[in-house]
């Protein structure tokens, strides 16, 4: 039982890999600014530069991956983007982004949709999918 509660720890202790924010190969961009994600993920900006529409697909609130990319790459808590998502989803401006169960959904959703982006802690060698860079 103690192994068990000590590989728990050492488990939680761990950090979490960096998110990496990933599009379908279809997207023209190869970096953003700090600003366009935030805009992006708070629904702000609905088109890439060529006028297609964008996709976001998110993790579940509580999950460790979706919080840490909350902070570390929009600066907002997830509660925050919460509240803006609801306010805009309720006010007809803007739909919800699409959630996934877990970063191998998340990976799949990007392979398939044309002009998505998502974040994940790591990807797989496929072409349908690249990685933006994020200029801070």
């Amino acid at each position: 039982m103690r192994l068990v509660g000590l590989l728990l720890l050492i488990l939680t202790a761990l950090p979490l890999s960096a998110s990496k924010v990933l599009v379908h190969s279809s997207v023209s961009l190869d970096s953003l600014t700090q600003a366009q994600l935030r805009s992006i993920f708070t629904l702000r900006q609905t088109q890439w530069p060529d006028g297609s529409p964008i996709k976001v697909y998110v993790l579940p609130e509580t999950a460790a991956q979706h919080q840490k990319f909350s902070r570390e790459q929009l600066h907002l808590f997830p509660y925050q983007l919460n509240l803006m998502w609801d306010r805009l989803s309720f006010s007809g401006a803007a739909a919800r982004p699409s959630q996934v169960a877990d970063e191998q959904a998340m990976l799949k959703q990007l392979k398939l949709t044309p002009g998505s982006i998502g974040y994940s802690s790591y990807t797989d060698k496929d072409d349908r999918v690249k990685e933006l860079h994020i200029e801070r």
